[in-house]
């Protein structure tokens, strides 16, 4: 059983996920991939189930402990509705935060997307991808698009006020492409402390049960953190 630090955790890490990923517009089906980080050295495995306006983020996260499986987050967005629904299968919970309006919120940093093109075009998931390089937080990123898979719509690196876009999410967003990979490194030559890859896609259609939340799972209110701390404080 997950205890509730680890759920905020894991949850606060699935909203950021859902924020940095994509959605596809043009494209319905499922795309898998996986994700490593130097930070951790684990590769994570993500599936991604996508339909119009809505996406289906589904990641086991590795576990901290050896010998344990790690924890399973299902992450499900209704760009329509405006919101992000966080399930937690382990414990058949779930809890909804609502997405920021970004036209609204004009205090947001963007960053210069200034990706060139290489020349190098590789099949990526049976894809064909063409790479462009470019800075982006400050590391040398490598990115391969396509255009077969609709396009990336408003990716973001969190839904905080001032959170700012990466120059490669920016990129992709404008030129409507599909990301199949982001490598970054500290600079030419270095070693890759990302890696985020498709490796399969599978076009078809998707049911509508996949983007809502299983009829026997109860929904989890996040706690006020300032009625917490008046339960702690001493009285007077």
């Amino acid at each position: 059983m997950i205890s509730c630090p680890s759920f905020y955790r894991l949850a606060s890490a699935c909203l950021l996920a859902v924020f940095t990923a994509a959605i596809a517009s043009a494209f319905e089906g499922r795309v898998e991939m996986k994700m490593k980080s130097s930070d951790d050295n684990n590769e994570i495995p993500i599936t991604y189930f996508l339909k119009g306006t809505h996406m289906r983020i589904e990641m086991t996260t590795a576990s901290s402990q050896a010998g344990q499986s790690g924890a399973t987050v299902v992450t499900i967005m209704d760009l329509e509705k405006r919101e992000v629904t966080v399930l937690m299968p382990d414990q058949k919970m779930y809890m909804v935060q609502s997405l920021p309006d970004e036209t609204a919120d004009k205090s947001r940093k963007t960053t210069d997307a200034d990706f060139k093109p290489t020349g190098q075009k590789e099949k990526i998931a049976g894809f064909e991808a063409e790479e462009y390089t470019g800075l982006s937080e400050k590391k040398l990123t490598e990115i391969w698009v396509t255009k077969e898979l609709g396009e990336f719509v408003a990716p973001r690196q969190g839904p905080k006020k001032g959170a700012k876009t990466s120059a490669w999410a920016k990129f992709v967003e404008q030129g409507g492409f599909f990301a199949l990979r982001v490598v970054k490194r500290a600079k030419e030559g270095a070693p890759e402390s990302f890696r985020q890859e498709v490796t399969k896609v599978e076009k078809g259609a998707q049911p509508d049960a996949l983007f809502l939340p299983p009829s026997d799972y109860q929904k989890f209110e996040m706690p006020n953190m300032g009625d917490m701390m008046k339960g702690m404080l001493p009285s007077h």
